[in-house]
Formats: C-alpha cells, sequence, structure tokens
C-alpha cells in the first residue's frame, strides 16, 4: 500500500505564516530583536489590517524564544478586566507550558474560570508557587472579597512573580491593542508604575491605531510618553512580491509575466494577505486549465473573482464601521490612488474644514493614510478598488 503524501501548498494565507511564505520582513525582526534584547522595555507594532502584524509577532518568537519567553495575548477576547485578568494570565502559562513541554499546567489552571469554587482550590494547591497565587486572587474576586479594578495590578503583579520564579525573562506581546483602550488607560497607568523595575519582563503593543498609539505614547500627558520603540509596518516592497510570486509558481513549474507581476503588486498594494490570496486563486486557475504561463489579464479576470469572495466582508465593515461623513469621503476618495482634501470636498459639495473630523478619524484608524503632505488615499488597496467597484460607480449609475 503506497504511503499519501501532502504536497508543499503553494501559497498559504491564514494559520502560521513561516518561511518560505514569510517574506520581506528581515529589517523589522532585526529591529525588534535589537529592541527587545538590548534597547527597549516596551515596543510598539502599528500597521493596517492584513499588512501582517500577526505574521510577523510569530516569526518575531522564532528569532528571540531560546533567549526569552514569548507570550502572545489577543486582545479581540477581551471585554472587561476580568477577560484582560483571564486572557493574559491563561496565555502566560500555556507558553510557558509550550515551550518547556510540560502538561497539565495550563488544564489545571483554567479550572478557575470554568468550574465551581470549591473544584477549583484542590488542583491550584497542586501547582502552587505564583500560579496558586493568581488562582486564588481570581476565587477571591468571584467571592467579591476584591474590585474588579485590583485584577490589572494582579496580572501585572502575576507576570512579575512568575518571570522571577520560573527564572525567565520574557515577553507580554499584546497583539489588537486597540480593543484595550476600552479600559481608560487604567491599563497603561498601571504598567507606568513598574517602568523602572529590572526588565526581565517586556511587552509589545501591535495594533491598527495611530490615534490610540499617541494617546497612550506620544502626548506629553499620556502615561508611557516617550517610553516606547516604534516599528510601522509598511507593505511588502514590489522587488520582494514579485520575487516570491514568481518563484512560488515556479515550484509547479508555472511560469508568469513581467507584466503580470508588475499588475499584482498594483492590485494587492503589497499586502501579505492579498498577494497571498490572489496567488491561490491563480494557482487554482492554472492547474484548471492547464496553463503553464500566467499574463496580466488572468491577473485581473482572477483579482476581480476575488473581490467578488471578499463582498461580504467589505460590504460589512463599510456599512457599519464608519460614519455617513466617513463613508462619503471613502467613496470620493477611491476614484483615484491619491486626491487632495480640497477635490474630495469638491466631489462631496462640502467645505474642506467640514470633513476634519471625519479625516482625522480615518487617519486615526489606519483608513487612511497620507503618502505626501496634502494628498489623501485608502491604505487598503483591495479595499479602495471594490469601494471604487461597488460603491462609487453604483451611485454614478
Amino acid at each position: 500500500m503506497k504511503t499519501m503524501f501532502m504536497a508543499e501548498k503553494v501559497f498559504l494565507v491564514g494559520g502560521k505564516i513561516e518561511p518560505p511564505y514569510f517574506i520581506g520582513r528581515e529589517q523589522e525582526i532585526k529591529k525588534l530583536t535589537q529592541d527587545i534584547l538590548e534597547e527597549a522595555q516596551i515596543n510598539v507594532i502599528t500597521g493596517p489590517r492584513r499588512i501582517g502584524k500577526t505574521s510577523l509577532l510569530k516569526n518575531f518568537k522564532s528569532a528571540v524564544e531560546k533567549e526569552l519567553l514569548f507570550v502572545p495575548v489577543n486582545c479581540l477576547e477581551m471585554t472587561d478586566l476580568t477577560d484582560f485578568f483571564r486572557v493574559t494570565t491563561q496565555a502566560l502559562i500555556e507558553a510557558y507550558e509550550e515551550k518547556h513541554r510540560i502538561k497539565g499546567l495550563a488544564r489545571k489552571y483554567s479550572g478557575i474560570f470554568r468550574n465551581k469554587i470549591t473544584a477549583a482550590y484542590g488542583p491550584l494547591t497542586e501547582i502552587g508557587g505564583s500560579i496558586e497565587h493568581a488562582g486564588n486572587i481570581y476565587l477571591k474576586f468571584l467571592e467579591s472579597e476584591l474590585k474588579e479594578e485590583a485584577l490589572i495590578q494582579e496580572t501585572f503583579d502575576f507576570i512579575e512573580s512568575f518571570s522571577n520564579e520560573k527564572k525567565e525573562p520574557l515577553i507580554i506581546a499584546f497583539d489588537e491593542f486597540q480593543e484595550l483602550r476600552r479600559f481608560n488607560g487604567s491599563i497603561f497607568n498601571t504598567l507606568k508604575s513598574r517602568m523602572y523595575r529590572p526588565p526581565e519582563v517586556r511587552y509589545i503593543f501591535s495594533g491598527s491605531s495611530i490615534s490610540f498609539m499617541q494617546k497612550v505614547f506620544l502626548k506629553p500627558d499620556s502615561p508611557l510618553y516617550l517610553t516606547a520603540a516604534r516599528t510601522e509596518l509598511k507593505p511588502i516592497k514590489e522587488e520582494d512580491v514579485k520575487k516570491y510570486i514568481k518563484t512560488r509558481l515556479a515550484t509547479r513549474r508555472i511560469e508568469i509575466s513581467e507584466h503580470a507581476l508588475e499588475k499584482i503588486h498594483e492590485l494587492t498594494g503589497g499586502f501579505p494577505f492579498y498577494f497571498q490570496k490572489l496567488g491561490i486563486l491563480l494557482h487554482q486557475e492554472a492547474f484548471l486549465e492547464e496553463k503553464t504561463r500566467i499574463k496580466a489579464k488572468d491577473v485581473e479576470r482572477v483579482f476581480a473573482a476575488m473581490l467578488d469572495e471578499l463582498d461580504s466582508e467589505f460590504e460589512a465593515r463599510y456599512t457599519e464601521n464608519f460614519s455617513d461623513q466617513q463613508k462619503k469621503v471613502l467613496k470620493y476618495l477611491s476614484a483615484e490612488k491619491q486626491k487632495h482634501l480640497n477635490q474630495i470636498a469638491l466631489d462631496m459639495n462640502t467645505p474642506a474644514s467640514s470633513l476634519s473630523t471625519s479625516m482625522r478619524e480615518l487617519y486615526g484608524t489606519m483608513t487612511i493614510s497620507k503618502p505626501k503632505k496634502g494628498l489623501y488615499e485608502i491604505t487598503d488597496s483591495v479595499f479602495r478598488l471594490w469601494l471604487k467597484r461597488n460603491i462609487l460607480r453604483q451611485g454614478q449609475e
């Protein structure tokens, strides 16, 4: 009986993006490594959606995990301070368990969040140490012996105690950190009080909100003013995208024209998610139609199909995330790659001064960017082209 082997994927979207699928971020990894190991106790990573922030963190983990315990924390799972305590402490224990191949710690600890109070004490006593203490803190909270706000202090106490107890320096990486703004700065105020302690614990905050990053780290009255090193993720360079696409298709003996490679970068804007997704669709079509060469017209046709796949997601984003005025700004801004504010205002038949709040908010969430003085553009090129096709043109019909 023959053994079946799964062929290596040509392109990859979602999941753990590692080499050869992770490209073009060598300098960012190098900078983060130097900052974390030698310089800054806090590092902030910003970039729009689908630029590859989470993939960067996962690959950064591989670069430093011999020296430090890397703890990824997903802030999207947090809706209140109870979640902040639960998600962060659980993530730390799971990361330690994974690195040192110790089974049972995370499962026993998680019992405090799912079992009855009386049933949770036993497993905690078996673990002992800082984990037992953290568990008991949460049980006190459940018994109304501790206020919710105290869980912030206790979370950071546990992080430091665990690091000291295990004699293991560590990094807590808060992904989608803009979700922490719902806690009114209380987390960052607490963190500020710990900035002058020995730096066995370091922090990364990664997210897509320039405005929140500025509020916390850049304003003179902000809690962590000028305490963080900053890394802003840009799109992958054209030469890197072209080389990657060409190399991956070559593994299936498929050629692609230079014009087609240029078209891929032009349409996707160098966003990893999009050129990976487009690569998957191009390879599928070439396989089904037994093509050995991809041309620019193939890219344009397959890209239109990709927009169709993204239609419901983009429509929900446009409908739910923006005010009426912001929707109009995006609609008219989508007509060209870049536009002056005065031209947008003229298209909308409104004074440019009346758009200041909307432009500031759109810029703060990295929905739009300012590539040059006086010029604006929609940061996500694929979203712009969807708006142009589905919103702008429909309004003109």
